[in-house]
């Protein structure tokens, strides 16, 4: 029941979001999908620890999640294997596989610590299926200032 309350809490923070990605960076088409992103303050999911497996108990932890829709039928995509690249701008980063959400696959998500209050190089690589064609998406963030 606790994941369930937590699921709907983060369905409604992320449709709220939708409806302003088209207007900002946190949308694109690529490939025949509609992905969007949304990033949130992990201090926002601490009160449940076991998401993703982990413990978030990192200072500048964000919780990066993404969404995907067939951009002709504007079903959910729920096949897909996502992984993502945080980086700051022109520095190496960090790989994590963005994990489908629990209770419902409604989006893919996971932990990343963002240090510096910068720009930072969204990556997000996608795999529809069994199919080998790896489609990417590239996203900035800012990451506000404490």
């Amino acid at each position: 029941m606790r994941y369930r309350k937590l699921a709907v809490f983060f369905s409604f923070l992320f449709a709220a979001g939708l409806v302003l990605a088209a207007d900002s960076q946190r949308h694109q088409q690529v490939d025949g999908m509609d992905v969007y992103l949304g990033v949130m303050p992990a201090q926002l999911t601490r009160e449940h620890p076991g998401m993703h497996g982990s413990r978030v108990d990192k200072e500048h932890s964000y919780h990066i999640l993404v969404a995907l829709f067939d951009s002709k039928t504007r079903e959910r995509i729920t096949d897909a294997r996502v992984k993502a690249t945080v980086s700051l701008i022109g520095m190496g980063g960090s790989t994590k596989t963005l994990e489908p959400m629990r209770d419902e696959p409604l989006s893919y998500g996971n932990y990343f610590t963002l240090h510096e209050p910068e720009l930072y190089r969204i990556k997000v690589d996608i795999r529809r299926g069994d199919s080998k064609h790896i489609s990417v998406a590239e996203f900035i963030f800012r990451r506000p200032r404490d």
